[in-house]
C-alpha cells in the first residue's frame, strides 16, 4: 500500500500543472510609433500593481536626461507567478493592452511569488525566457527585475493555513528552500547566460539599489515587508531609469560611431 501511494502521488504531482512552465503563445500585434515618444511599459505582479497607484518619478528622470517625452503604461496583478505573467501577457486585457501599445523598453517584476509558493527555480527560469523572447521578438527592450530581498521568512509564516501547507508540499515538490530567493536567481542567470542575452536585456539588480532588501532598508517597504513603500518607488524608479538613460547613450554612441565608419 505505501508503494501504492508514493507512485500515485508521484504520479499526480508529476502532472500538476503549478509544477510546470507555461507553453509558449502567440498572436499579439504590437503597434511601431514613427515619433520621439519614449514608451514604457510597467507589467508584472503586485509591484506593478502597486506602481500605478504611487507617485512615479521615472518619466521626469528619463526626460531630463534625454529631452524627449516619456510615457508610462502599468498592467500588475497581486499574486501572479512568472508563469502567470507571461499567460497574461495574452489573456488578460490590461495587459495585452499595454504590451499591443507598442512600448520601447517593458520592465517585468516577476519571481517574488514564485519564491514564496515555491514553484521552482526551473520553472521559473523558462517562464522568464518566454517573456524574455516575446519581447525580443517585437523589438521591446526587456528590463528585468532581479528578485528582491524581501522578508520571505515572515511573508511565508503570514500565510493562511491553506496555502501555507500548500507552499510547504510545493518545498518537497520542487526542492525549494524557505529562502530560495538566491537559487531562483543562479537558475535565471544561467538561464540568460545559456540564451547569450547578455548585451540585449537589462537587469536592474539588487546590489544597485537594495543589495541586503528589508534586512537593510525597512523604510523602503511597507508592513508586510515584501512590497515597497513610496520611498522604496523613488528608489527603484530612479535605478530604472539611470539604467535605461545609460542605454539609450551608449546606443545613440554606437549608432554614432557606426554612420563615421
Amino acid at each position: 500500500m505505501c508503494v501504492i501511494a508514493v507512485i500515485s502521488f508521484v504520479t499526480y504531482y508529476s502532472l500538476c500543472s503549478c509544477y510546470k512552465p507555461a507553453t509558449e503563445l502567440s498572436g499579439l500585434s504590437v503597434k511601431c510609433h514613427n515619433d520621439d515618444t519614449l514608451r514604457i511599459a510597467f507589467v508584472g505582479d503586485s509591484w506593478a500593481y502597486l506602481h500605478e497607484s504611487v507617485e512615479c518619478i521615472m518619466d521626469s528622470l528619463i526626460t531630463n536626461e534625454i529631452g524627449k517625452p516619456v510615457i508610462i503604461r502599468n498592467a500588475g496583478e497581486g499574486g501572479l507567478v512568472s508563469k502567470e505573467v507571461y499567460y497574461s501577457l495574452f489573456n488578460n486585457e490590461k495587459f495585452k493592452d499595454v504590451l499591443e501599445w507598442g512600448p520601447n523598453f517593458c520592465y517585468i517584476t516577476a519571481g517574488i511569488n514564485d519564491t514564496n509558493k515555491k514553484s521552482g527555480c526551473d520553472n521559473y527560469a523558462e517562464n522568464m525566457r518566454l517573456i524574455i523572447s516575446l519581447l525580443l521578438k517585437h523589438n521591446i527592450i526587456p528590463v528585468i527585475q532581479e528578485i528582491p530581498y524581501y522578508d520571505i521568512s515572515f511573508s511565508f509564516f503570514q500565510m493562511k493555513p491553506l496555502f501555507l501547507l500548500r507552499s510547504i508540499r510545493s518545498m518537497l515538490w520542487t526542492w525549494s528552500k524557505l529562502d530560495c530567493i538566491d537559487d531562483y536567481t543562479i537558475c535565471f542567470d544561467k538561464m540568460v547566460e545559456k540564451q547569450k542575452w547578455q548585451d540585449d536585456v537589462i537587469i536592474i539588480r539588487r546590489d544597485y539599489w537594495n543589495p541586503k532588501g528589508f534586512k537593510e532598508q525597512q523604510d523602503l517597504y511597507t508592513i508586510d515587508r515584501m512590497h515597497l513603500s513610496q520611498k522604496g518607488y523613488f528608489v527603484l524608479d530612479s535605478c530604472i531609469a539611470s539604467k535605461i538613460v545609460s542605454y539609450i547613450k551608449e546606443r545613440d554612441s554606437l549608432n554614432s560611431t557606426n554612420l563615421f565608419n
